[in-house]
């Protein structure tokens, strides 16, 4: 029984390939001008991916030469690296990317001399005062 059926279903196969069954180009021409319905589009979420110190520039202006160490983190909070090779400068790092598709990358250098602030390299943030 099982046999013959698949004996049957493949001589269906056979035989249907063997046909002319190309559409003629009157039928193509009719079937193009049909539309089809618009699928709506997929707004995938992404999130912000924030990696490193988040600053305010508000917060970053309150720096003064002269402060301590404690004030320093009082004001912007801890840096994202503190270098073992070089154990008195402080490194703001951060890089985001925003659920829109924006970057932001951005670096504040703090140097102390002993306990107290020496020098404020604010070079590296540029794209944090435009975000103002």
């Amino acid at each position: 029984m099982m046999k013959r059926l698949t004996f049957i279903l493949v001589s269906c196969f056979i035989l249907t390939g063997c046909s002319n069954i190309l559409p003629k180009s009157s039928e193509i021409t009719k079937l193009s001008s049909l539309s089809l319905p618009k699928l709506p589009s997929l707004n995938l979420y992404k999130p912000s991916i924030i990696q490193g110190s988040t600053l305010d520039i508000k917060e970053v202006k309150k720096l003064q030469l002269g402060m301590s160490k404690e004030i320093v983190i009082s004001i912007i909070g801890s840096p994202s690296i503190i270098d073992p090779f070089h154990q008195f400068q402080w490194d703001y790092i951060n890089h985001s990317t925003l659920n829109n598709g924006g970057e932001t990358r951005y670096r504040l250098r703090l140097v102390f001399t002993g306990d107290f602030l020496s020098e404020i390299d604010k070079s590296g943030l540029e794209d944090l005062m435009n975000m103002y």
